[in-house]
């Protein structure tokens, strides 16, 4: 009968035992985290940007001609051109810095009632000049005036590789400023901001330099002088917080 009661308190003990455990396992899985305790979130939109130096220019440029002859307008643009490749060449800028973006000779014929004189055909060869040193583009404005081009545009840019940098830096802006935001409304409900739930980031604003070239600008045998300015990103984005009262 002795060994009967022992037997079953030491079932009764394992018993125990291995509740205790049971408790000791599974207690901690239960456990809540910040984020699982959040009860309210905070939405908040916020603007950032930065600039930089351009680091790129790009320079379009184009033969032009015009006449009554189609055959004698085809050949003053080749005259032209070659003539835009040489000093190009002299202006130290390679073959493979440029290429052809459009060739055309139009026709026009002018209504009656116009009562212009024009001539009839108008021919284009226009080309794009891609620098990595911007402040080269004087050189190819005067190559281009010296061989009787047309200057359309100049455009001062970023290289991939700065624009990326320059993304990365407008985004922490953006997010720095939207966290400044939340802590301000958080503080004034008396919560607490625990963590980001999702964030939605678009591009705003990409501000390349860009100059038009009016006619006369960069004339024959002068010196031209182009001032260059920030190029600027502009970052957009919309977060929302997880917070909690205390």
């Amino acid at each position: 009968m002795q060994r009967d009661r022992l037997a079953v308190l030491i079932i009764l003990v394992s018993i125990l035992a291995m509740t205790l455990v049971g408790v000791a396992v599974v207690s901690p899985i239960g456990a809540q985290s910040p984020d699982d305790a959040a009860d309210r979130t905070i939405s908040v939109d916020a603007v950032g940007g930065a600039d930089a130096p351009p680091d790129r220019a790009v320079v379009r440029v184009a033969a032009v001609a015009e006449g009554d002859d189609p055959g004698a307008v085809r050949d003053d643009l080749e005259s032209t051109a070659d003539a835009l490749r040489s000093n190009l060449d002299e202006a130290g800028v390679s073959d493979d810095a440029y290429e052809t973006t459009d060739y055309r000779i139009d026709s026009y014929r002018p209504r009656p009632q116009d009562g212009r004189d024009v001539p009839e055909y108008r021919g284009a060869h226009a080309f794009e000049v891609t620098l990595d040193d911007p402040a080269r583009v004087s050189a190819v404005i005067d190559a281009a005036a010296d061989a009787d081009a047309e200057v359309q545009n100049v455009e001062f840019t970023l290289s991939e590789a700065t624009r990326t940098e320059l993304r990365e830096e407008a985004i922490a802006n953006a997010m720095g400023d939207a966290r400044t935001q939340a802590d301000a409304i958080a503080k004034n409900g008396e919560l607490h901001v625990t963590s980001i739930a999702t964030v939605d980031a678009t591009q705003r604003n990409f501000t390349p330099v860009r100059y038009g070239m009016a006619a006369g600008d960069g004339a024959a045998g002068q010196s031209t002088s182009v001032d260059l300015g920030d190029v600027s990103v502009e970052y957009a984005v919309k977060v929302t917080y997880n917070t909690t009262t205390g």
